[in-house]
């Protein structure tokens, strides 16, 4: 948690994904600069996909939303025909229900438009509360493209919808009875016995001879294609290799750090771990539990107890537990008001008391402790001689590119002798067909793009691999697609037949053991003629495991039915389960009231969720209905069609 506060980069990137997920999801129309509302409508305009009251949603909107998910790695390609409606759906429901909080008068005082972005951007407001000023504010949402209108008129909405949102679900009611049958379905356990039937019992006498592989070769031998290889000469230019021959002077670089003497000042700053017990979205009666529970744990520190193992176990703070609660160097302004007070009031070594922030109970423990300062030349000249060396680098990788795609065009021996005397790698491939891995490129969708249609003597663009690398190749060979013969296609012929008949041959016995199981309910009997043994799980509730079989919720139905039923055979990955209940244990109703807070609180969060969806369904299908709302369904398959192609 805290971990995200370690840095400024890192705090703009926190802030920016909340401003992504809430804003730019939800309220995009209001981010996009220059827009001025309605432009004209979907019936006759392919560029918008839906218009809310006088506001349009457009393809570019979408297509912004879909790029940076993919830059992200959210999305594979491949998967916008899914993801592209989702998101369509889920600003349009967000802005008419913005537009129906509008329509009813609802309305966000100036008091509360300040109080929720307190609560979004901490960072604007100092140890004393105190707001850092409209410049400061101003410039940290420049630096996401957002004006301070535009990012306030979209919190506004998004507020005025939540205040909508509040009133459809308020009032959940959760009864005894219901609490107390969450609590049984949660709790109540079983036992089951168990075998499984694999093909794997199978495959020996399931193996064909070559006259039958042969002839089913021949059946299909139309499906069996060799695809079309290509043999390459790869040029990989890496930063490594040419970073080898520069370097600074030291008289450069001294001129430089005179230069940059402010990027060298390191403000007053602590080293420091935490152990975070996290109180958020906890009940009240849990929340006193934490907080005993880091009494206990503050005394353990203060009789010696190791600070990074009781981090490890017990911290909340996902960042930081695995490294013994460490965060690393801190400054002002990176942590909530109370933590960096404490932090920076204490001394080396001195471990404090508990501390309590909007996260939850802290204890924190500063290690190191440096004044302002400006670090020496000795220090940072490293630093220095990689930012000065850096864009040499990389402008001497794309001229040394450049040299070697011009000179590869007219001769490849060309090319490879300024290769050589650049210490540049040289590979040769040949044959390789799409996908296969390749030396100094591995696999690549951009590499295979820039090389698919070039003709034989054909030249690559310069192809970026990684972060550090420039990659060039010519086609040296293409390899016509063809008949593959018998003998190269045998061995996955041979495995093919194999497991069809081995799956055969285990559905006939299975069909014969459940029949069997029909009249006579002895897993044992049964499990000696398939010749494997019966496994007895511990016992599982709902939401366990059950080893070989995987998730106990597949197996729901013994829940419910009497001890010594058979249940329906259950298909797994590895074969056929048949599964028998042999035991049932009751929840133990003693432990309920110890559980109910929680299931109490759980039952409401889950219907309020039941109810916020009923009700953003029907305010847009009225609005829909009232044509307050359009949705343009044919914009948005042709969006779809056009990450296709």
């Amino acid at each position: 948690m805290f971990d995200l506060f370690r840095s400024r980069e890192k705090s703009v990137r926190y802030v920016l994904g909340f401003l992504l997920g809430l804003v730019a999801l939800s309220m995009v129309i209001t981010l996009v600069p220059g827009y001025s509302g309605l432009v004209g409508g979907g019936e006759s305009n392919p560029q918008i996909v839906a218009e809310i009251g006088d506001e349009a949603l457009t393809v570019l909107d979408i297509r912004r939303i879909v790029d940076r998910e993919m830059r992200g790695g959210s999305i594979q390609r491949g998967m916008e025909s899914i993801y592209i409606p989702m998101f369509v759906k889920q600003i349009v429901a967000d802005r008419a229900l913005a537009f129906q909080a509008k329509q009813m008068g609802f309305k966000l005082s100036e008091q509360e438009l300040s109080k929720t972005i307190a609560s979004l951007i901490p960072q604007l407001f100092d140890a004393s509360g105190k707001f850092v000023g409209k410049e400061t504010y101003g410039a940290f949402l420049a630096q996401q493209n957002i004006s301070i209108p535009e990012f306030e008129s979209s919190v506004e909405k998004q507020a005025l919808a939540t205040k909508l949102i509040s009133l459809a679900i308020e009032g959940v009611v959760v009864t005894p009875a219901e609490v107390e049958e969450e609590f049984r379905q949660g709790n109540e356990k079983v036992k089951v016995s168990f075998f499984v039937l694999g093909p794997d019992k199978f495959r020996a006498q399931a193996a064909p001879s070559e006259q039958e592989m042969r002839e089913f070769y021949e059946r299909g031998k139309s499906a069996y294609k060799s695809p079309e290889k290509r043999g390459y000469l790869i040029f990989g230019i890496d930063e490594p290799t040419i970073a080898r021959s520069f370097t600074v002077p030291d008289s450069t670089l001294q001129a430089a750090y005179m230069q940059q003497q402010e990027r060298f000042k390191t403000p007053d700053r602590v080293e420091a771990r935490h152990i975070l017990l996290m109180t958020t979205d906890k009940p009240a009666a849990e929340v006193e539990k934490l907080k005993v529970k880091a009494q206990d744990l503050l005394k353990k520190l203060r009789s010696g107890g190791d600070f990074a193992q009781l981090a490890k176990d017990n911290s909340d703070d996902p960042g930081s537990s695995v490294k013994g609660g460490d965060l690393g160097w801190l400054v002002r302004g990176q942590t909530v008001p109370e933590f960096e007070k404490t932090a920076f009031s204490i001394q080396p070594g001195q471990i404090s008391d508990v501390v309590t922030t909007q996260y939850g109970f802290h204890i924190i423990q500063v290690t190191k402790k440096e004044q302002a300062r400006l670090r020496p030349f000795e220090e940072v000249k490293d630093e220095i001689r990689q930012d000065i060396a850096r864009d040499q680098i990389y402008n001497r990788m794309q001229s040394l590119a450049t040299e070697i795609r011009t000179a590869l065009i007219r001769s490849a021996a060309e090319a490879e002798k300024i290769a050589r005397d650049n210490g540049i790698a040289v590979a040769r491939v040949e044959a390789a067909g799409q996908g296969d891995p390749m030396p100094e490129v591995g696999v690549s969708a951009d590499f295979e793009d820039a090389v698919r249609n070039l003709p034989q003597g054909g030249v690559s663009s310069i192809v970026p691999i990684g972060d550090n690398k420039l990659v060039i190749a010519q086609v040296t060979a293409i390899i016509a697609p063809r008949q593959s013969t018998f003998e190269e296609m045998s061995p996955q012929i041979r495995a093919q037949l194999t497991e069809m008949r081995a799956q055969n041959l285990m559905q006939d016995k299975m069909n014969e053991l459940e029949a069997r199981l029909k009249e006579n309910p002895d897993l044992a009997a049964a499990a000696k003629l398939a010749g494997v043994t019966v496994t007895t799980s511990e016992a599982v509730a709902r939401g366990g495991q059950i080893e070989t079989i995987g998730p106990a919720i597949q197996i729901e139905e013994a829940f419910r039915k009497p001890v010594g039923t058979m249940l329906p055979p259950l298909r797994l990955p590895s074969g056929v389960a048949f599964v028998k209940v042999i035991e049932r244990i009751p929840a133990d109703l003693t432990q309920l009231a110890a559980s109910r807070a929680e299931l109490t609180n759980s039952i409401k969060a889950r219907r309020a969720q039941e109810r916020r969806e009923m009700f953003t369904d029907g305010i847009v299908n009225k609005l829909i209905k009232d044509k307050k709302v359009k949705i343009y369904e044919e914009n948005i398959q042709k969006l779809v069609e056009s990450y296709r192609s």
